[in-house]
């Protein structure tokens, strides 16, 4: 007889919840959310949860103070803003997320939009796909080569460090921006945001969403970029703001950008950076690269994220510590 109560989010890449069951153990109870995916949690359904697995379920305030006896709160992933931490603490409950489980696929991915963006790739594909009128190296001219010039990381964090030892795999300078990090490390000067943006060709984001970065990617942040500078978000969508993205890629104050994320996902299709990248507008066509927050993916870090968040949960249930709390 299951002597645990366990709920977790719909819309999971596994139907069956294999994983987590097993994780889990035969003494927990695993019941599946009812919102719909990317939904908000119902507080009155899990009110009698012991513990709560969220990969893309939202849990405000209000839900949050439905609960009367969960112990945790584990956030299947990375980020997590989409769980009122603040009101999670107020009602003692940690709130515990998997920091690192896809560190090499998100520095893969920020790599491989860097390099599509400076090897003009997405032009290329559309001039050779037009037809052999098309075959000519000129199509993405002029395009400059990587080693020597200048990648600006902002957070050097676990991804952002991976990001950097690959940067200088190609023969990048790497200079960064974190306070929380001494300068020196990896052998990287680390920059005031100011300078950065200023000398960086180009510039990559690796910052959790809190109140001090969201809308950091903003107006002022792409006045005082260097002209003709890439952008690279693997991050948060919400540190950026598309409008003052927009705006630049518009008027060409920056080459191109790479996004993996979006503050809204999917992007509303009324969004007018979206409307016009899709409608093939000369000005963006070419000069943005959408995928669709899959920088964390890959079958062995799918796998690991379900375990490590499924051990978490149990770790707690056993009486043990909430492991990388993120609301102490």
């Amino acid at each position: 007889m299951a002597t645990h109560l366990v709920y977790i989010s719909p819309g999971h890449m596994d139907p069956t919840y294999e994983i987590e069951r097993a994780g889990l153990g035969p003494d927990v109870e695993l019941r599946v959310m009812s919102n719909a995916d990317r939904g908000d949690m119902d507080g009155a359904e899990v009110r009698e949860a012991d513990a709560i697995i969220t990969w893309r379920t939202r849990i405000n305030e209000a839900a949050v103070d439905q609960l009367e006896r969960c112990r945790v709160i584990v956030r299947m992933g990375v980020g997590y803003d989409i769980v009122d931490v603040d009101a999670a603490k107020r009602r003692g409950i940690p709130v515990c997320n998997v920091p690192d489980y896809c560190t090499n696929e998100v520095a893969d991915h920020t790599m491989a939009l860097l390099l599509s963006l400076s090897r003009g790739l997405m032009a290329y594909r559309e001039a050779v796909h037009s037809g052999n009128q098309g075959w000519e190296w000129s199509s993405a001219a002029p395009l400059y080569r990587l080693t020597g010039r200048t990648l600006g990381i902002v957070g050097l964090g676990r991804i952002g460090r991976a990001v950097a030892l690959r940067a200088k795999a190609f023969g990048m300078r790497v200079v960064f921006c974190d306070p929380y990090v001494a300068d020196g490390t990896l052998g990287l000067t680390r920059l005031p945001l100011d300078e950065l943006l200023a000398g960086s060709d180009a510039v990559t984001l690796h910052t959790p969403l809190t109140d001090a970065t969201r809308n950091m990617a903003s107006g002022d942040f792409f006045a005082k970029i260097k002209a003709g500078a890439f952008v690279v978000n693997t991050s948060r969508g919400g540190v950026m703001d598309m409008a003052a993205l927009e705006a630049a890629l518009r008027d060409g104050r920056i080459a191109a950008a790479g996004l993996d994320v979006m503050p809204t996902e999917p992007p509303d299709p009324e969004l007018p950076l979206i409307k016009a990248w899709r409608a093939g507008e000369a000005w963006v066509r070419d000069h943005l690269v959408l995928t669709p927050h899959a920088a964390f993916y890959s079958e062995e870090s799918e796998r690991e994220m379900r375990v490590k968040a499924t051990a978490t949960a149990r770790a707690v249930l056993d009486g043990g510590p909430a492991q990388n709390r993120v609301n102490p």
